[in-house]
């Protein structure tokens, strides 16, 4: 009798879990994969991701749910991914009463056996037996433990719901709930179908579901810049760190990438770099390069204060500019790389045209041009694997992200074959891909000056 599609699955999720425990224990002598239940950092999640524990972690995520989409009742399926909302109300219930929080508070130490709900109800200003149910609804899914009746501690998943954990994503769950989860994407299906107002077809940034909700007669970052005095925009900078701290590695991310090839020193311009994130990690990779990193002049502020704290030795200058303008003069043909990462993705197609146009007006023959993005693969069945021939939901956080760019943006994450079109309109060749160490299927697309241009 022929081995049936679960029982592949099973023995791919076994091997998953066996190169996971291996991986962490040859690099923590003796450690194996911590307690979900116990409120901490893992030790494994500050190790740098090597291609074997990644591999293995998207093996294991995207067999677990093919497996389960292949045994459970359909309908009981379609019901579990109907309600899956929920999951992002209960947390932010979480998140606004800082229930987190309020339990480390309490008891620091997890010694006390959990706190009493009817004291996290008072202090967070709800009602205990509603709360009772958010928490015991997050706690099938390990976010909080019961651990008696009516007692409850934080967990392994619970600990970046407080505000002052190394792994916190508080702005980042805050944020995304408030400005992105539950208003904007209400908004998403309506735009779709709007084929009498123009919405269906329209990959004009001012017609998104953001736009359609909100009404800001801006764009979302001013949005952001112009509410509670700019506490919106504080608030996203920080859940940008948060996010990256939650789904990158730093500089081990960009190893893959064969930074040699691009000489032994040079000046490296980091357009819309921010305050300076990606800079500080490819300069392990570019010791001897200058590298400027271009962003608007409040960002640019920010930047060179964090740079003065942060006393690094890199050679990091920060630069006023608007990547929808020409280059400043005293950067043309005097560039040997730019290196855009996920900047695109916040803008449809003809507005990357023209970024990327401006910037080869202002290359060098031998410029290189380095675009750091999400490389999205459809998910075709793959008659030789159980699993779907882009990993299935080992790509479901790229695959939603891209869903929020088609809310707040009209734009979208893209393949590989969306980059070689966006290059060859915009003067450049696409000269190579390379995956990096990223569970947000990162690339970077790597592009040459195409000398036909003009």
């Amino acid at each position: 009798m022929p081995e049936s599609a679960a029982q592949q699955l099973v023995k791919l999720i076994a091997k998953a879990v066996q190169d996971i425990e291996e991986d962490i224990s040859v690099r923590i002598p003796g450690g194996t994969p911590a307690d979900v239940n116990l409120p901490q950092v893992a030790p494994e999640e500050n190790l740098p991701l090597t291609a074997q524990r990644r591999d293995a972690i998207r093996t294991l995520k995207a067999a677990t749910h093919q497996l389960l989409a292949t045994l459970m009742p359909v309908g009981l399926q379609v019901q579990e991914l109907q309600h899956s909302y929920l999951q992002t109300v209960a947390i932010g219930i979480a998140v606004e009463g800082r229930i987190a929080d309020l339990i480390h508070s309490i008891d620091p130490e997890s010694s006390k056996g959990g706190v009493h709900v009817e004291l996290l109800a008072k202090k967070a200003g709800m009602d205990p037996r509603k709360l009772t149910h958010t928490l015991r609804f997050l706690a099938l899914r390990n976010v909080f433990c019961e651990v008696t009746p009516n007692h409850w501690d934080n967990t392994r998943s619970s600990f970046p719901l407080r505000t002052d954990s190394p792994n916190s994503q508080w702005y980042y769950l805050k944020t995304n709930r408030e400005n992105i989860a539950l208003p904007a994407l209400s908004e998403l299906p309506a735009v779709f179908l709007d084929s009498q107002g123009g919405g269906a077809t329209s990959w004009d940034p001012s017609q998104t579901a953001f736009q359609k909700y909100y009404k800001p007669d801006c764009g979302f970052f001013e949005f952001l810049e112009k509410s509670d005095n700019g506490l919106k925009a504080e608030m996203f900078g920080k859940s940008m760190i948060e996010m990256a701290r939650a789904t990158s590695t730093g500089a081990a991310d960009y190893k893959p990438f064969h930074w040699e090839k691009l000489g032994s020193n040079g000046v490296l311009v980091d357009v819309g770099g921010g305050i300076g994130g990606a800079a500080y990690d490819i300069s392990t990779y570019l010791p001897k390069w200058k590298i400027v990193v271009q962003d608007r002049p409040e960002v640019v502020k920010h930047g060179k204060e964090n740079y003065q704290k942060k006393c690094s030795s890199a050679d990091i200058e920060f630069e006023e500019s608007d990547f929808f303008s020409d280059q400043p003069a005293h950067r043309v043909g005097k560039t040997d790389a730019y290196f855009l990462r996920r900047v695109l993705h916040d803008w449809p197609f003809t507005s990357c045209v023209q970024i990327l146009t401006r910037l080869r007006r202002s290359a060098k023959p031998t410029t290189r041009l380095l675009i750091c993005e999400t490389g999205l693969v459809p998910g075709l069945v793959d008659s030789n694997s159980p699993i779907l021939s882009n990993g299935g939901m080992s790509s479901s956080l790229a695959h939603s992200l891209n869903l929020c760019m088609l809310t707040l943006f009209n734009s979208e994450e893209r393949s590989k074959e969306d980059f070689e079109e966006i290059f060859n309109s915009s003067g450049w060749k696409l000269q190579s891909v390379t995956p990096l160490a990223s569970f947000l299927d990162w690339c970077i697309f790597e592009g040459v000056p195409n000398p036909d241009f003009h």
